[in-house]
């Protein structure tokens, strides 16, 4: 038997002969993230994300040039691209499920 389809067949604790299988994790992901911006000093950061590999990146709402917290609707690729950044500024960029 494939391990994939073991895997998915066991939605709670199983206990084999040789095998016992414990069900971690089994919560689904929320539906919403939480994307913190901290820019100390100057410049502008903008959020983009996609659906697929495949996909083209697109921009979610408009680059910032302040820190931020944003909200939105959690996405499989997600990513931050910082632009017109001084010298000595530091940008940071944190993403997490929001529940």
């Amino acid at each position: 038997m494939a391990a994939s389809v073991l895997l998915t067949s066991a939605v709670k604790d199983t206990v084999g002969n040789e095998t016992a299988l414990r069900v971690i994790g089994s919560r689904e992901p929320p539906a919403n993230m939480v994307v913190q911006i901290a820019i100390q000093g100057s410049g502008k950061v903008q959020i983009q994300a996609r659906i697929a590999r495949e996909a083209p990146w697109q921009d979610i709402g408009p680059a910032h040039a302040a820190s931020a917290l944003l909200h939105i609707k959690a996405v499989q690729f997600l990513r931050a691209v910082a632009s017109e950044v001084a010298g000595e500024t530091k940008v940071s960029v944190w993403a997490d499920w929001a529940w």
